[in-house]
């Protein structure tokens, strides 16, 4: 450790205007999950083909960043990136907060959150989804074990961290392979999808951890060293061309198989094609590449937080496009066998997200908030500065 852990004051206006917007949007989540929950899910845009609408974006997306968020943790952890070190708590503490608010999103809009100890109760071990009530409670378990570690029983944080390092890319995984497992679904369906989300959280979580360390360093006057936050950019470029690499091999490999040609096509041409060019590969890989790679930008703190807020929107824009084009396109009933009928044959499904999906993802959103800055606010996660070790220097630079 270079530097002593502190918890910020929490006294200024700037902070406590912070924590009632967090307030305020977990308030609205609540209201809007009431309103659904008395008027039934057809105040919403969802229907009988797309039944994951916009509040499973903010839930799934959430997840995926939770995972990510404990990269510097597992770096100076596992790997022994010991500039990182100091930031274990604030990586560990940032995984529980994103966890909790898109948990809690994902509890809320299964339309029957009453039920849900029955789904505990009788599962069905065969579903990814019963798999990933234990991923996500046992990722929630030790990163509370690994938090605890650093503050009292730091013998054990090397045996805590690198089990939640394997841990996350196993829930990672799991997240992943609720669609990639999906046979009946044609655009799911792909052993690739569950590394692409893999992909996608390293680098989204690196994202979101670098514009939070410096906002929080930034507002509550604390000094941090320009040439940890560059490292971390570093990171970001190698995680995003993972996810560039993993992209183009999964489309590689279905349009050149004759079966899955045409739901390739209709992915890259038909009408959830412009989430996928402008969301996916514009604002989540190509934007921020091209900001990141440029001498003058890249190597700017304003300019490696741009970068990161477009890996951050690229991220909700990747997870939106697997959910709504997996679940417009066309259903299959029967494959191999041409059938016909008067229901909406070879139509793909429309979806129009209405404000209370809107206000009950953006809850979850708060939760996460608000748990982060209280968290900041009364325990000692963050350290008093940010400080590269002596004589370390970044091996590359734009």
């Amino acid at each position: 450790m270079l530097s002593e852990y502190s918890a910020i004051e929490g006294r200024s206006l700037g902070y406590w205007k912070v924590l009632g917007a967090m307030v305020a949007l977990v308030l609205l989540g609540a209201a809007s999950f009431l309103y659904v929950e008395i008027h039934g899910h057809g105040v919403t845009g969802m229907n009988n083909q797309i039944v994951w609408g916009l509040p499973h974006v903010f839930a799934i997306s959430l997840l995926v960043m939770a995972s990510g968020a404990l990269n510097m943790g597992s770096m100076s952890t596992v790997f022994a990136v010991k500039q990182f070190e100091q930031f274990g708590r604030f990586s560990a503490f940032l995984s529980i907060a994103l966890l909790s608010g898109g948990l809690a999103v994902l509890v809320l809009d299964l339309g029957r959150p009453d039920n849900m100890l029955l789904t505990m109760i009788h599962m069905n071990f065969r579903s990814m989804f019963t798999w990933n009530v234990f991923l996500y409670t046992g990722f929630l378990t030790l990163c509370l074990l690994y938090l605890w570690t650093m503050f009292e029983y730091k013998q054990y944080k090397k045996f805590v961290g690198t089990a939640a390092f394997a841990w996350r890319l196993v829930l990672t995984t799991g997240t992943g392979s609720i669609f990639g497992v999906i046979q009946g679904r044609e655009v799911f369906g792909s052993a690739i999808t569950a590394p692409t989300f893999v992909a996608v959280s390293l680098s989204s979580g690196t994202a979101l951890s670098i514009l939070l360390l410096v906002y929080t360093f930034r507002y509550t006057k604390r000094e941090l060293d320009a040439r940890l936050v560059y490292g971390m950019r570093n990171a970001m470029i190698f995680f995003l061309s993972l996810v560039a690499y993993l992209l183009v091999v999964e489309k590689f490999t279905r349009m050149y198989d004759p079966s899955s040609y045409a739901v390739e096509t209709w992915i890259l041409t038909g009408p959830w094609a412009w989430l996928y060019w402008l969301g996916v590969w514009g604002l989540g890989v190509i934007l921020p590449m091209a900001l990141l790679f440029n001498h003058n930008i890249g190597n700017s703190i304003n300019g490696v937080l741009m970068a990161s807020a477009y890996v951050v929107i690229g991220t909700f824009c990747f997870v939106g496009h697997t959910l709504m084009a997996g679940q417009a396109y066309p259903f299959d009933l029967f494959p191999g066998y041409t059938i016909s009928s008067v229901f909406r044959d070879g139509i793909s499904g429309t979806y129009v997200p209405t404000l209370p999906e809107l206000l009950l993802g953006l809850g979850g959103v708060g939760i996460a908030g608000v748990i982060y800055v209280l968290g900041i606010r009364f325990l000692r996660m963050l350290p008093a500065r940010g400080e590269a070790p002596k004589g370390w220097e970044l091996p590359w630079n734009p």
